[in-house]
């Protein structure tokens, strides 16, 4: 009894004497000896100086750990910034026993608000790239280490590192986006430096929504050192979508594949700091490798909706650091409703689809009353209701993009469902070098083709807009709905030629200061009531417009973009236009002020039949491109449409029927060739057309700086 008393009596006294000694211990040592110890080791074995602002503590519990606050570890010599990582609050997990010892054994470390960055010089070193200093005085005497002897320091092994409410920055170079990992919770485990990590990781990238991730294997920690992080197997979650990333990283070789899905790809490209349009939800595998040429990203199968793509995308780095993205992608067919994002589904209906009523019993539900037809709106030739009463667009150019990235985009769909017209055989190719950003679609519409070839130069001060487009044979109705106007043309082909240039940083304002021409040539097409709000009565009349189309034999015109007077600047000067019919055939010509879009068109008609005279009135088109009205002008009919008085007066309908006559034997269009002829037959039409007005650019282009000579 007098053992067992004993026995117990002493086990209470190491319980209880235990941790009281330990606090004595603690509270006599000096505890700055330790930190600055820490802040030593870390400068011999990193070369980089270490500071604990907030002070050391240490806590004695079950648990013994070391507190730091506000710790700053310097940053490499070159950096962008001082620090290389700041983090509010250090907890490193003592051994008891090693305390004891004098020694400093860490088995758990937890950070808490830490802001790392790592990134790489100009020359492309690392800040992770850490050397001891070089030491040229040999061991201190108290450390009784012979001349000839070099111990290489080194900082005790972690096995779990624990972060939270953290933020990691990866930064390449100066020109690529920084990624940045905003790390809410993440625990590493390994055994030693070489062993693989596992764990878990829960947080976000780039401002993406959360992400999940149970690390089986996430390479090892001398691996993610020297950028090849070994074995990887990570599963888990991106927005509640599952994602899987497997494969290996080493010296020798990257290959790696994933399995991601999402309900958009814009917030795809969040995570990977690309400017990707907001989708139909998507699935996406791909394969990860590093051939000689790059990093190359193949994608086996991207499934977006209803649509599929497949493809490849290589990323390389330029001598001075640019990043360029060379990309291949291709489809059979392709919905473009797949570009628009999915409505939420809705709710299920509470009681399984009944409502209480007042009294609280079950009523069926009640279907919902139509809502109001909306108000009439003025007749528009553009078919898209504009927000700010303007039809040409004002969205700025993505100059900032086309100046930060290099790269070329090759794309071919089959097959093109869901646009306002049927396309096949489209080809896109898009090409951004040194602030020029070239795009060139091409695709068969119909029985025709459309192809253009698009320039916008954002390397000097101001942006330059280079545009070249041309038809051939293609429908006018499908192409005057693919341009969103308000069609009112069925079963014309038209062949077109369109060459500009201009300055500004949107399409409007490149319009408004733009330079060029424009021909066209359209073929025997009908004439629906559609357009019949821009028309005359007489007009109407004479086309014999009802119920039933009426038929346009012909048109050609030509259009100079900008000009000397200064209300010609900024305009399209329709120079001449010619339009042909069975029973009357018309010339003239006008004006579209690109700068506010007004409008201001006068044809002169003349018709076959004697019982047309009386209403062959002249057709005046004014207004604005959004709301545009006719309205007859008796007053020009006298100047007879370009007639010079006292010369003699050539007939345009016999010009056009012995033209007609021609274009049945060589397929030339009878108008085309009346507009060549149009100067020599009316003279002085050009003189006869209104004039635009003059109206103040919004833009003006920066002058270039002078060259001075040396």
């Amino acid at each position: 009894m007098r053992r067992f008393l004993l026995m117990t009596a002493s086990v209470l006294a190491v319980l209880i004497l235990g941790p009281a000694g330990l606090y004595l211990w603690a509270s006599s040592r000096d505890l700055s000896r330790y930190q600055n110890q820490i802040a030593e080791q870390v400068r011999k074995v990193t070369g980089r100086e270490l500071a604990m602002k907030g002070g050391l503590r240490v806590n004695f519990t079950l648990s013994p750990s070391a507190v730091a606050e506000d710790v700053v570890l310097a940053n490499a010599s070159g950096g962008s910034r001082p620090d290389m990582a700041r983090i509010k609050r250090l907890v490193l997990h003592l051994d008891p026993f090693s305390l004891l010892l004098g020694e400093i054994r860490i088995g758990r470390l937890q950070l808490f608000g830490a802001d790392i960055l790592i990134e790489r010089d100009s020359e492309g070193r690392s800040n992770l790239a850490m050397e001891p200093p070089v030491e040229g005085s040999g061991p201190h005497p108290s450390e009784h280490q012979s001349l000839r002897i070099k111990n290489t320091p080194s900082l005790p092994w972690i096995s779990r590192v624990e972060i939270e409410g953290s933020t990691l920055t990866l930064r390449e170079t100066a020109e690529r986006p920084a990624i940045v990992f905003v790390i809410d919770r993440f625990v590493g485990l390994a055994a030693q430096p070489s062993t693989p990590v596992s764990g878990e990781f829960l947080g976000r990238i780039n401002n993406s929504e959360a992400l999940a991730l149970s690390l089986k294997r996430a390479g090892t920690f001398d691996g993610w050192f020297k950028g090849v992080p070994g074995d990887l197997d990570m599963q888990g979650t991106l927005g509640g979508a599952p994602v899987s990333i497997t494969g290996q990283v080493t010296s020798r070789r990257m290959e790696m594949a994933a399995e991601v899905e999402g309900r958009s790809l814009a917030l795809l490209g969040n995570l990977l700091n690309l400017p990707l349009p907001e989708t139909a939800p998507y699935a996406l595998k791909l394969k990860l490798t590093n051939p000689r040429s790059g990093t190359k990203l193949e994608v086996t199968d991207l499934k977006i909706g209803d649509s599929t793509l497949r493809g490849d995308f290589i990323f390389r780095t330029t001598r001075a650091g640019k990043p360029i993205v060379v990309a291949n992608l291709a489809a059979d067919r392709f919905d473009l409703a797949d570009l628009q994002p999915r409505p939420p589904e809705p709710p299920p209906p509470a009681n399984g689809g009944s409502e209480a009523g007042p009294s609280g019993t079950a009523q069926a539900a009640q279907p919902q009353a139509a809502p109001p037809a909306p108000p009439p709106v003025a007749p528009a030739l553009s078919s898209r209701p504009p927000a700010d009463g303007r039809v040409i667009p004002g969205d700025p150019y993505p100059i900032d993009a086309i100046r930060r990235w290099n790269g070329s985009l090759a794309l071919r769909i089959g097959e093109v469902v869901g646009a306002a017209v049927k396309m096949q055989g489209l080809s896109v190719s898009l090409i951004l070098n040194d602030g020029k950003l070239t795009l060139r679609p091409a695709v068969t519409i119909g029985t025709g083709q459309l192809g253009i070839d698009a320039q916008i130069d954002a390397s000097g001060a101001g942006p330059v807009l280079i545009l070249t487009a041309s038809t051939s044979k293609v429908p006018l109705e499908e192409l005057l709905t693919l341009l969103g106007v308000s069609a009112g043309m069925k079963g014309g082909l038209i062949d077109m030629e369109l060459k500009l240039r201009g300055s500004g940083r949107s399409l409007r304002e490149s319009l408004g200061l733009a330079v060029g021409s424009m021909d066209f040539v359209i073929g025997s097409t009908q004439v629906t009531k559609d357009v019949a709000h821009l028309l005359t009565p007489e007009w109407i009349r004479m086309l014999n417009l009802g119920d039933r189309p009426a038929t346009l034999n012909c048109a050609a015109g030509k259009v100079e973009f900008g000009g000397r007077p200064e209300g010609e600047r900024g305009a399209a000067n329709i120079r001449k236009l010619v339009l042909d019919t069975p029973r009357f055939t018309a010339i003239g010509g006008g004006y579209i002020q690109l700068r506010n879009e007004q409008l201001g068109l006068l044809m002169w008609p003349e018709p076959r039949e004697l019982a047309l005279m009386s209403i062959a009135l002249p057709l005046r088109l004014k207004g604005t491109l959004a709301q545009a009205s006719a309205e007859s002008d008796a007053a020009a009919a006298r100047s007879a449409g370009g007639v010079v008085p006292g010369t003699r007066v050539a007939s345009l309908t016999a010009a056009i029927t012995t033209a007609a006559r021609a274009a049945g034997q060589s397929g030339l269009n009878a108008c085309a060739t009346v507009l060549a002829r149009l100067d020599s037959l009316r003279p002085g039409l050009r003189s006869q057309l209104p004039p635009p007005p003059a109206v103040a650019s919004e833009y003006r282009p920066p002058r270039p700086t002078p060259r001075r000579n040396r």
